[in-house]
């Protein structure tokens, strides 16, 4: 009861401050003013997530050669809780740590042992990241825009894709479907993430990736990533090949106060 009066007050002082929250993410913003709005959007609820546990389910399929008949090819399911840890490291930052909770072998059969901090595709979490909340408003300026016709009348999409030049930080391209009204992401599809080698060491190895991401509404302010499926290359050790994926994320707690 307690866990989940802290979760609403805090969501409730979130609901307050959006106001201002979607002028600080459009104060100078040259980008259009829906994405603008999205960009808070994003920025609140990546926040949010960052101060709660959940758990991650994922379906990892790898080839050599990118054929599901490939005598090579395997299957692996990992289930992982992640939340922040409970004290910040020598930066000053928060890390996320993520525990696996069950796991199979190459051809999908369970473990018996499950050992917590054994590397999996979750492990890679900067990486999903990027691809599930790409358009936070530090980023915006990096990027140009251009509205598309979306398939459905109650939607604004937008394609996005680095400018020219923007080629110190880490971005994607892909296209976001927005809810005109209120500026909440419902989906993001990601067609490729882009200067990885400035993410990190082992990132830049990722050759190709692409998404299609599903956003849940949460407490009636944010939007979530809870569904996603995709596809790419990696040279990543022990992750080398085509793989395909399918993604879930549920069952938030706030566990770390927020402002």
């Amino acid at each position: 009861m307690v866990k989940n009066v802290f979760l609403v007050l805090a969501l409730v002082a979130l609901i307050v401050a959006n106001g201002y929250l979607v002028l600080a993410a459009g104060d100078g913003c040259t980008a259009p003013p829906l994405i603008c709005k999205a960009a808070a959007n994003q920025d609140r609820s990546l926040y949010v997530r960052d101060h709660s546990r959940y758990q991650q389910k994922i379906r990892v399929e790898r080839s050599k050669s990118g054929d599901a008949s490939d005598k090579d090819s395997e299957v692996r399911e990992t289930t992982a809780m992640v939340e922040p840890d409970t004290k910040p490291d020598k930066t000053g930052r928060v890390p996320v740590v993520v525990k696996v909770i069950s796991d199979t072998d190459k051809h999908g059969n369970p473990k018996k042992r499950v050992a917590e901090n054994d590397t999996s595709f979750l492990s890679f979490g900067a990486v999903m990241d990027l691809a599930f909340f790409p358009l936070l408003p530090e980023n915006l300026k990096f990027y140009e825009f251009q509205e598309v016709v979306a398939d459905r009348k109650n939607e604004k999409w937008y394609r996005f894709s680095p400018k020219p030049d923007a080629t110190n930080v880490p971005l994607a391209s892909g296209t976001v479907e927005i809810d005109p009204d209120t500026g909440e992401v419902l989906t993001i599809k990601i067609d490729g993430l882009h200067n990885l080698d400035k993410l990190d060491k082992e990132a830049r190895r990722l050759k190709s990736f692409s998404a299609t991401i599903d956003y849940s509404q949460f407490e009636g302010a944010l939007r979530m990533p809870t569904l996603a499926s995709g596809s790419g290359i990696s040279e990543i050790p022990r992750f080398q090949g085509h793989f395909k994926f399918n993604f879930e994320e549920a069952k938030y707690v706030l566990v770390a106060k927020v402002d």
